[in-house]
């Protein structure tokens, strides 16, 4: 896994955003359901809440969060803190708030359009997140304080990652963060539906990696 701030080729650079871009505008779909969302996405919302911004302001919540988790990496472990965060941090808010104005126009307030809106942002919200792992130019804010908490436990990343989503989702809630069905099924699917798109797409990646280098 990269880290610190050396600086991507072009393409991997395009590549991040727009796995950003998906991260975002899935999670503003999530949000516009109201079926519940990621245990960050969760977390996300109750500081929304009690920072007392709408809805659709989401990613301005998500900002601030990030802002913070990287000033603290940043003196508490450094190497996780890279040029791929902050393309993600930029990116990700934006399009969270976005993504959750454009469901607001496009999708009626109606469970099934809302079921469909939940279920498409988790599986965009998916694909961007595979986007970024496969081509591995950093991490965000919060894998790179679960790496963190790796490093000083000596625990195996699946267990802290487990730990640490159960710790956000409750907090979420306690802040007023919206749990819903979606919660309860990005625990239980996420893990896996990530590590299906991420292969497919890290094959996809490395087959026109070789093509272009083949090339000059």
């Amino acid at each position: 896994m990269k880290t610190g701030f050396a600086l991507p080729s072009l393409s991997d650079t395009l590549l991040a955003i727009a796995g950003a871009v998906l991260c975002g505008t899935g999670s503003g779909f999530m949000n516009h359901a109201s079926l519940g969302m990621d245990a960050i996405g969760l977390f996300y919302d109750g500081i929304r809440n009690i920072l007392a911004l709408s809805p659709a302001q989401i990613g301005t919540a998500s900002y601030a969060v990030c802002f913070i988790l990287s000033v603290f990496l940043w003196f508490a472990a450094r190497k996780y803190v890279s040029f791929g965060s902050v393309i993600y941090i930029a990116v990700y808010g934006l399009f969270a708030n976005l993504g959750t104005m454009l469901a607001e126009i496009i999708i009626p307030d109606i469970l099934w359009l809302r079921i469909v809106s939940g279920v498409t942002g988790y599986l965009v919200l998916c694909a961007g997140l595979a986007v970024y792992i496969a081509i591995d130019i950093g991490v965000d804010a919060f894998t790179g304080v679960i790496l963190w908490i790796c490093d000083l436990t000596h625990k195996e990343l699946k267990t802290i990652k487990i730990i640490f989503d159960l710790c956000l989702t409750v907090i979420g809630v306690l802040l007023g963060g919206t749990l819903g069905v979606f919660t309860v099924v990005a625990v239980i699917i996420g893990g896996p539906v990530i590590d299906f798109l991420t292969k497919r797409f890290q094959v996809i990646y490395f087959k026109w990696k070789l093509r272009r280098d083949m090339l000059g």
